[in-house]
């Protein structure tokens, strides 16, 4: 085995060959760098590269079509791309396209290396599908993961479960698998289980015949069957009856469904995605979730961020919106600045849904092309009031979501440590001013050992 990886990287941009050759380079990672395709292409074909690094625009010519091409001609090397527009789309063609992983500008060394520590071993498989460009931009770091997930199972034939708090898009997330998997050409068939009453929800899932119960008047077809060779998607899976629970899992495990008054059985190949606001495992604790349905539905778990905890999306989401329902009023509109403030500052309880709700309103509202503060519901700027916009408390949570969101990822990095960091020094510099500097005093005052005190100032460069 060689004593060093050989990590090839092609990009037109020099500060980035520079980044990776300066801050990347050890007694274990060898860099190799070329400007363009041509050059990359032959240092494939010429040395024993480990893990190449493509940029997503190289010139004209397009890093994912490369990485199609390439990871059939060179399956031994681990294909990674880059850009700084890390838009959904780009996230999942990347991982289809034969990707091992995708990663936005502005880097992160430190992850950087370890993906590269980490590939060191074999390679990994990912699944070639037919290209389905599906644009929801994130600026969100859980959100580029959960894409990247979409890219790798999508045309695996395997359960999801999708967990989130109610309007996060859990709907959307369940439609965007289906499309980008090799169903996409037949059904998908969404049904709320809270939305229908308990003693039709079997007949609505698994269909009946004429004459089966009062109100049987013709033979129905079960969503199930409306679903054969597509997808269903059982949202509020929470919400189904326990009783039921357990003919579901005969399902899952037959691949078959029997109508209700019928005696005969049908053959499914049905794609299932569930969805639930609740913790499923926690029901499954207390007895209110049967524990083997649980785990034939979780073969593969998407954790959906609420609105709240990925602002930076909300430009490009209240946009999406604004197009989507412009024809309300006929005509191009715009946020105002203000407007947009108000959005990002709101703690979005409804989340993406509630988020749409009030762009309809405020377009609705709006008397010109820019929709201005007075065009939205009063309760945002109530929250913000109440907040206080800057108060201790919300700028220390910004400051948490802000340390989690820039290195969570880095297997190096201690987050409570950083966080502690910050919010430590103004605490420690403010008692050493109010007793001149004596650390004995102050140490006392804080309630803390004398030498952690002292421990501490120097850390904070205090002395």
């Amino acid at each position: 085995m060689k004593n060093r990886v050989n990590v090839l990287v092609i990009d037109d941009e020099e500060n980035i060959l520079w980044l990776f050759k300066e801050g990347l380079s050890d007694e274990r990672v060898n860099i190799i760098t070329a400007d363009n395709s041509v050059d990359g292409l032959a240092v494939l074909e010429g040395e024993s590269i480990d893990i190449c690094f493509v940029d997503i625009f190289l010139g004209d010519v397009n890093g994912i079509e490369l990485v199609r091409e390439w990871s059939e001609k060179f399956p031994l090397v681990h294909f990674l791309i880059m850009t700084a527009q890390d838009t959904g789309s780009n996230v999942i063609e990347s991982i289809k396209s034969g990707a091992t992983d995708f990663f936005p500008k502005p880097f992160d060394l430190v992850e950087l290396k370890n993906k590269i520590y980490s590939l060191s071993g074999g390679k990994t498989v990912s699944v070639e599908l037919d290209p389905e460009v599906y644009d929801y931009e994130t600026k969100n770091r859980k959100m580029l993961e959960i894409y990247k997930l979409i890219g790798k199972i999508s045309g695996a034939n395997i359960n999801v479960l999708i967990n989130g708090e109610s309007g996060t898009g859990k709907e959307v997330i369940a439609r965007m698998i289906h499309e980008q998997s090799n169903r996409n050409d037949r059904a998908f068939i969404p049904i709320n289980m809270a939305a229908i009453p308990s003693e039709l929800l079997e007949s609505e899932l698994f269909g009946h015949i004429k004459g089966s119960f009062t109100g049987a008047i013709t033979d129905k077809k079960g969503k199930f069957e409306e679903a054969h060779h597509g997808t269903i998607f059982l949202d509020e899976i929470s919400e189904m009856d326990f009783g039921l629970q357990s003919k579901l899992l005969r399902v899952i495990q037959e691949k078959e469904i029997t109508p209700i008054g019928s005696s005969r059985t049908v053959n499914l190949d049905t794609r299932i995605i569930a969805a639930s606001n609740k913790d499923l495992e926690e029901l499954v604790r207390g007895s209110k979730f049967r524990e083997d349905l649980f785990y034939r539905l979780n073969v593969v778990s998407i954790d959906l961020p609420p609105l709240r905890e990925r602002k930076e999306d909300i430009p490009y989401l209240a946009g999406h919106f604004l197009r989507k329902h412009s024809g309300i009023k006929n005509r191009v509109l715009a946020l105002s600045k203000e407007s947009m403030t108000a959005l990002t500052k709101y703690r979005w309880p409804g989340n993406i849904r509630e988020l749409e709700n009030v762009i309809q309103y405020a377009i609705v509202n709006s008397e010109t092309e820019e929709i201005t503060p007075s065009c939205l519901p009063e309760k945002l700027f109530k929250t913000v009031e109440e907040s206080g916009g800057g108060s201790l408390s919300s700028e220390l949570s910004k400051l948490a979501s802000n340390i989690l969101e820039s290195e969570a990822l880095a297997e190096s990095y201690n987050a409570f440590e950083e966080y502690m960091k910050i919010v430590e020094y103004p605490l420690i510099k403010a008692v050493l001013d109010r007793t001149s500097g004596n650390k004995s005093v102050s140490a006392k005052l804080l309630g803390i050992n004398r030498n952690t005190f002292r421990k501490k100032v120097k850390d904070h460069d205090l002395e």
